[in-house]
């Protein structure tokens, strides 16, 4: 099974077109993804509704998570009514569009802890040029909340990889997605975490295709087709129990 880990989708107008679902689901088709981890492009229940709306004819191709804001006051009543309501599975977390860190774990807890009672998902946006979400926060948060697997996102987007990997390596419940890193990050991250790392593209910003050919390149170098595998798929597909 071939999954990316990364893909926004088109809910209002004014947002990229080329993330509608049916533009998503051609290019999918063309790329052999099987299924996707999605979410709307912001927070707000109105967006979280319409991406269930327009994801539902496609069966499970879509694992859809809600994108919500922590600092909004009914933070956990919203992730609750995603989950329960809408059939999601997770939660996505933006500190820069929501201006909160991940070092507030006081703040974070509401929402957090739902998804750690269930043991569920949430991916996290991470770069280097943002004190609000630097890789090193991950590690306090995931060792807090240690059933919730932890998908940080663009791995330190792009300075910070190494940072990224070192968290990964400590914390068994963070892992690393490839979205916007560099070739060189993917040759770390597949050399030192090839169990942790998962494949993503950041949907529609980049396309699938373009990912694809980083996984392929460093599995070449690396003489390492079966990590590739692992990264490209079965990876995500253990930890999101879908085997």
């Amino acid at each position: 099974m071939v999954i990316d880990g990364h893909v926004h989708v088109w809910t209002a107008e004014g947002e990229n077109e080329r993330a509608k679902v049916e533009n998503i689901v051609k290019a999918m088709d063309a790329n052999g993804i099987d299924k996707v981890v999605c979410f709307p492009f912001a927070a707000g229940l109105e967006k979280q509704r319409k991406m269930a709306e327009l994801i539902k004819p496609y069966g499970d191709r879509f694992y859809p998570l809600a994108f919500i804001n922590p600092n909004e006051k009914d933070a956990k009543e919203q992730l609750l009514y995603c989950l329960d309501e809408l059939g999601f599975h997770g939660m996505k977390l933006h500190p820069w569009f929501g201006n909160f860190s991940l070092a507030n774990i006081e703040l974070l807890r509401p929402t957090m802890e739902v998804l750690n009672e269930r043991g569920l998902y949430t991916v996290i946006h991470c770069t280097s040029d943002d004190a609000r979400m630097h890789p090193i926060m991950f590690e306090k948060l995931g060792l807090a909340f240690p059933n919730v697997a932890i998908q940080m996102a663009h791995m330190g987007e792009v300075m910070a990889g190494e940072y990224a990997i070192d968290v990964a390596k400590r914390v068994p419940n963070v892992y690393v997605d490839t979205s916007i890193t560099s070739y060189m990050a993917v040759i770390h991250a597949h050399e030192q975490i090839v169990d942790k790392t998962v494949m993503g593209c950041d949907f529609p910003f980049y396309r699938f295709e373009m990912e694809i050919q980083k996984q392929k390149l460093a599995a070449e170098e690396l003489h390492d087709v079966e990590g590739m595998r692992k990264i490209m798929g079965e990876n995500l597909a253990r930890v999101l129990h879908l085997k």
